[in-house]
C-alpha cells in the first residue's frame, strides 16, 4: 500500500542451524504506533536488528525491507539510516564523554533530510536542557534514554525502531518516556516499539504484535489484543483478566 512507510515480507533470519525469525509480514503506516511483544529470546531485538541490517553475530538473513517504498534489504545498516531507518537500541547508548549539547550536536540528519532541531527536541525533553552541560556518563538511565531516543530524532527518522526504552527504569519515567514517544507518533511519526513492558506499552500503541520463538504468535488493534487470553495470562495477569 501506498501509505505504508516501513515494510517486511518474508523475513527470515538464522544463526547456524538454528531459526531466530520467521516473519511473513510487518507495515508501518504514518503516525501509527506499533508494539511488539513477547518473553525474552522471542525474536523482538533480531526484528529490529534485522530491519536496520545489524548484528552482533553472523546471521542469515533473507526476505524484503522496504523503507518509503524503496527496497532496502541489500543495503548496508549505515546506508538505511541514512535513508531515514533510526534504531534507538536497548539501554539508550550514548556518548559518555561527551556533554548533552555534545550529543545533540553530533547528530546530524543527511543531506535532503530535516532533523529535528535542539528547540524541538527539548520541547519533548525539558530535562535535556536542564542538564545539558553534563556528561553523558552522568546522565540517569531515563536521561540516557531521552537523549538516545533525541539524538535519532536529530538525524531525521522516516521511521523509529525502539529496542526496549523501559528497560531499567523507573515506572513514572517508563510512563513519561512512552507518553512522548505517543506524541511523535501523533505527530506523523511511525514508531516500531520492542517491549517487555506488555502493561506499559499497551497503554500507548494502536496495534500490538506477539512474537513466540521468533514467529507472530498473535496480531491485532490493541483494544481486541488487550483481551487475548494468551496476552492476559502471560502479561497482564489477573487484574486485567
Amino acid at each position: 500500500m501506498s501509505d505504508v512507510v516501513l515494510e517486511a515480507r518474508d523475513l527470515v533470519v538464522a544463526y547456524g542451524g538454528n531459526l531466530a525469525l520467521d516473519l511473513p509480514h510487518l507495515a508501518l503506516r504514518p503516525g501509527e504506533l506499533v508494539g511488539v511483544v513477547g518473553a525474552n529470546g522471542a525474536g523482538k531485538s533480531t526484528l529490529v536488528n534485522a530491519l536496520l541490517g545489524w548484528s552482533r553475530g553472523t546471521p542469515r538473513i533473507s526476505g524484503s525491507v522496504r523503507l518509503a517504498g524503496e527496497e532496502i534489504g541489500a543495503l548496508p545498516t549505515h546506508e538505511r539510516v541514512r535513508r531515514g531507518l533510526l534504531l534507538v537500541p536497548e539501554g539508550g547508548p550514548v556518548f559518555g564523554r561527551l556533554t548533552v549539547a555534545e550529543n545533540l550536536a553530533a547528530a546530524e540528519a543527511a543531506a535532503g533530510r530535516r532533523g529535528y532541531t535542539e528547540a524541538e527536541v527539548f520541547d519533548l525533553f525539558p530535562r535535556l536542557r536542564e542538564r545539558l552541560h553534563h556528561a553523558g556518563a552522568a546522565l540517569s538511565g531515563g536521561e540516557r534514554q531521552m537523549l538516545a531516543i533525541a539524538r535519532s530524532l536529530r538525524l531525521g527518522p522516516r521511521a523509529l525502531l525502539l529496542d526496549e526504552p523501559s528497560i531499567g527504569l523507573a515506572p513514572r519515567l517508563v510512563s513519561t518516556v512512552l507518553r512522548t514517544v505517543r506524541r511523535l507518533v501523533d505527530a506523523g511519526l511511525p514508531v516500531l516499539l520492542v517491549e517487555q513492558n506488555v502493561r506499559a506499552a499497551i497503554e500507548v500503541v494502536d496495534r500490538l504484535v506477539l512474537l513466540e520463538r521468533g514467529r507472530i504468535l498473535a496480531e491485532g488493534p490493541v483494544a481486541a489484543m488487550r483481551d487475548d487470553p494468551r496476552i492476559i495470562e502471560a502479561y497482564l495477569g489477573d487484574t486485567v483478566a
